[in-house]
């Protein structure tokens, strides 16, 4: 419903039954995508898509092949060891593993509204709605057209990137840096933030927060993304070829130097000019920016950008840009704040990702 506020301006409101209703059509579109997918697989000549992919990219662990590549060992090994502790409790079945996918971007989803709590963000059951009906999310976590359409394993991101959040606000960052650490160890997405957060210390001579970003975040780093070189064979033809490597045509022959010029230039430019502004939150969801333009060369998938949803949603701004024309007859006024303009981008995120889908792959 909407009020008018003193100025004699609309404002729109919403009760908690119509918050709630938003909430529980988020779980319900959910549940009814894993019928879906079960229903549909009845046929078994069709594809489990993402779901088996995950399922099978262990294998050559154990067959001594050790292939580090598109569909084998193509995650960090802190990922790899996770889909081990669920294929395990699968009973080597995709379908029970699939469910394990819906039950943890539900959780993943869901925990979002303890992130909001924590930041104390105004209007949490709406917001929660929000993320949760958001086709952006919903096409790139839970839907796909041709197969199932769940990412087991960026729910392991998300998993971990909830947790920093969730002690973000905390005045002490050890746990935010520890699961900020971890959430790097799982998907990449994130790891530029771990120099920028050790650059803007450095910067500003911060010698306390350094030795707990060593102690908390570099650690975990060292020891699920470093040392593996030491006893995994064949680990550094993961990052070879995720630099190398094309799933579309679209950027095959270009060289390495090319590639890595968006990723220096966007480094380079944050460097200077605003990460001694940025607080630890904007630089975390800022690497997700850096880390795409390197990483789409291999990998030319929009949803790597999904995370930023979050970031819109924690960072209150009731008044990004305000439009205002008094036409003397009537005034017409429309202020956008993070929320909206955060789902409208989503819309506009999810129409390129289409795109994509259609005239690229």
């Amino acid at each position: 419903m909407s009020e008018k506020e003193f100025n004699g301006l609309w404002k729109i409101r919403t009760s908690f039954i119509s918050e709630l209703l938003l909430i529980i059509a988020g779980v319900a579109i959910r549940v009814f995508m894993i019928i879906y997918y079960y229903f549909s697989h009845l046929d078994p000549t069709i594809s489990w898509g993402d779901v088996a992919v995950n399922f099978r990219t262990t294998d050559t662990m154990f067959t001594g092949e050790w292939i580090w590549d598109a569909g084998d060992l193509e995650y960090p090994p802190l990922t790899l060891y996770i889909i081990l502790i669920f294929k395990l409790i699968s009973f080597n079945s995709v379908e029970v593993f699939a469910f394990y996918a819906f039950l943890l971007d539900l959780l993943v989803s869901l925990s979002f509204y303890f992130v909001l709590k924590k930041f104390e963000v105004p209007k949490r059951n709406l917001i929660l709605g929000l993320f949760l009906i958001n086709p952006f999310v919903l096409l790139n976590n839970v839907f796909s057209p041709i197969n199932c359409g769940y990412h087991i394993t960026d729910s392991f991101f998300y998993i971990f990137l909830m947790l920093s959040l969730y002690f973000y606000p905390n005045e002490n960052k050890s746990l935010f840096y520890l699961f900020s650490g971890l959430t790097m160890c799982s998907k990449w997405f994130t790891l530029p933030a771990a120099l920028f957060f050790f650059l803007k210390f450095l910067f500003e001579k911060n010698w306390d927060e350094i030795k707990k970003f060593m102690i908390y975040l570099v650690i975990p780093i060292i020891i699920f993304l470093i040392s593996p070189i030491l006893y995994l064979p064949n680990y550094l033809s993961l990052y070879i070829n995720w630099l190398s490597g094309v799933n579309t045509t679209l950027f095959q022959g270009i060289p390495i130097f090319i590639k890595l010029i968006p990723i220096t230039v966007i480094f380079l430019l944050y460097l200077l000019f605003r990460v001694k502004k940025a607080d630890l939150l904007e630089i975390t969801f800022f690497s997700i920016i850096a880390m795409f333009s390197i990483m789409f060369w291999s990998r030319f998938y929009v949803r790597y950008l999904t995370p930023l949803i979050l970031y819109g949603h924690l960072k209150t701004n009731n008044n990004i840009f305000t439009i205002d024309v008094d036409l003397k007859i009537s005034r017409i006024y429309f202020r956008v704040g993070n929320h909206l303009f955060t789902f409208t981008l989503s819309l506009l995120g999810c129409v390129a990702a289409i795109a994509i889908i259609l005239f690229v792959f």
